[in-house]
């Protein structure tokens, strides 16, 4: 479930970051990524079929703090790592011509892994602490 998210999360993340600012870039992949996440968490990952609006409030809210800690934290990565990129040229050996087939930010990549990371260990923790805690029985 997670892998699904991150991949929604990096690719809308790296299509908006070429026209809008990062933190802008990467607070709209994680709103998206979430609403995804809450659904596949709920119903596979912890096993929850029914409708709760207290542990969907909570799921929101520990999301909002994961998900600042997430851009905080990817714009901090942005600044430590060093700018680089990756680029693969389609080189021609009798010409001059040397035409790039693939090109990748290397320290947005990194960035968003790290950020990631942050994040995964804040929501699993909370998701498991608290959000779908098993109700006991008294």
């Amino acid at each position: 479930m997670e892998g699904l998210s991150f991949f929604l999360d990096l690719s809308i993340y790296y299509a908006l970051s070429q026209f809008v600012p990062t933190y802008i870039a990467k607070s709209t992949a994680i709103v998206l990524a979430t609403i995804l996440n809450y659904q596949l968490n709920k119903a596979w990952t912890w096993g929850q079929k029914d409708r709760d609006n207290k542990r969907l409030a909570k799921y929101v809210m520990l999301y909002a703090v994961s998900g600042i800690m997430n851009v905080i934290s990817n714009e901090i990565f942005l600044v430590v790592l060093p700018n680089a990129e990756l680029i693969l040229n389609l080189d021609y050996p009798k010409e001059t011509l040397n035409m790039p087939i693939f090109a990748v930010k290397i320290d947005k990549f990194f960035a968003v892994i790290f950020a990631t990371i942050v994040g995964m260990v804040v929501n699993f923790i909370g998701q498991k602490l608290w959000v779908f805690k098993e109700k006991e029985i008294v």
